[in-house]
């Protein structure tokens, strides 16, 4: 953290000003007479009981030949000094407090979601900060290791990331699964676009059925700007975590994010001897070869047989939908990748919030 250097003693203004009638050999009283002012008051000033006002300035700079400026700093730079010799060098003020606290994690987002507590304590507000990004105190940085699909992946994480990632990985601390079964996992992500083949009402199996193969699962709702569709992390024990943000409010989309990330998983691109890491080694662009390997993996589970686009129309959706196992909206996701048509057929594609907020599964 930035350290801000002050001057070892700043001296009253008052103290300058006699330096100035001491060299002219002028009194007080000569000096109060030149600018009009009661004798009481500029003996107040240079015994610095009386701060010297705008107006004051302008006379002194007149009489002087100075600027009003001269004055003004010199009465400035005293208050400063005085009003910071109050606080240690090494302790921060609560404005610098509440000010560190919002560089670390959007608080407002945080406190709205419900995720810490209103208070306007700042010893509880940073305890729970700490507690919740699971560091011992504000100048440390989140140690826990993550994969994440993100649209911003060229960009360093932000805050916003950071504080969801800490939220899902708070909420799958308080879930218990098997122990996790890498092979197990592979098979289900395999299954996983036949077993959801019917839409969105299927998804609240899914925490149970991950669970089986040793992996929680989260939904939670992305903090504005976090621009995250899902994350892969492990917990202190050895859990892994799949978080999801259900941003697009997609059915493809959700589907693919979750296989996405179980590709992460079953290819060994992090496990929980991982390290200790959360930037671009694990969270890298979409060119990382890790990123392309586990788009792939997803896509070959979505599509084993692979998946040509030829005559585009609600027929052939349904009918590649039917060949392929899987819900329509998938066979027009993959369309609209494809040709980069996105609004194509968009509105027949199931959105995932109602269903997930009806089974009480969205954070």
């Amino acid at each position: 953290m930035a350290r801000t250097y002050t001057p070892a003693e700043v001296f009253p203004a008052g103290e300058y000003l006699r330096d100035e009638l001491d060299e002219r050999k002028w009194t007080v009283t000569e000096f109060a007479e030149i600018i009009g002012r009661p004798i009481q008051a500029v003996s107040e000033i240079l015994n610095g009981k009386k701060e010297i006002t705008t107006e004051t300035a302008l006379s002194f700079s007149e009489a002087l030949g100075t600027t009003p400026e001269l004055w003004l700093n010199l009465q400035t730079a005293y208050r400063l000094y005085e009003q910071r010799s109050v606080t240690s060098q090494d302790e921060l003020t609560p404005v610098a407090r509440r000010a560190r606290l919002r560089q670390v994690i959007p608080l407002a987002q945080v406190r709205s979601r419900g995720w810490i507590p209103e208070t306007d304590d700042l010893e509880a507000t940073e305890s729970v900060v700490c507690d919740l990004l699971e560091i011992s105190n504000l100048d440390d940085s989140p140690q826990f290791a993550v994969a994440a699909k993100r649209s911003n992946s060229a960009d360093p994480i932000t805050i916003e990331q950071v504080a969801w990632l800490a939220y899902v990985r708070r909420v799958a601390d308080s879930q218990n699964v098997a122990a996790f079964d890498i092979d197990g996992l592979g098979q289900f992500a395999e299954s996983l676009p036949g077993i959801l083949k019917d839409g969105p009402s299927e998804l609240s199996r899914l925490p149970h059925l991950l669970g089986e193969r040793g992996v929680c699962l989260v939904f939670a709702e992305g903090l504005r700007g976090g621009k995250l569709d899902g994350a892969v992390t492990f917990l202190p024990d050895g859990r892994p975590v799949i978080g999801l943000t259900t941003r697009g409010n997609r059915f493809d989309s959700l589907l693919f994010a979750l296989l996405h990330e179980c590709a992460h998983l079953t290819l060994g691109h992090i496990t929980a001897h991982s390290g200790a890491i959360l930037d671009d080694d694990l969270i890298g662009p979409q060119s990382d070869p890790d990123e392309l390997a586990a788009n792939q993996q997803a896509v070959e589970w979505l599509f084993p047989r692979g998946f040509e686009v030829t005559v585009v129309s609600v027929p052939a959706i349904v009918q590649a939908a039917t060949l392929h196992n899987v819900h329509p909206s998938v066979v027009i996701g993959r369309i609209q990748h494809v040709t980069e048509k996105y609004s194509l057929y968009r509105n027949r594609i199931p959105k995932v919030r109602p269903e997930l907020q009806g089974a009480g599964l969205l954070s």
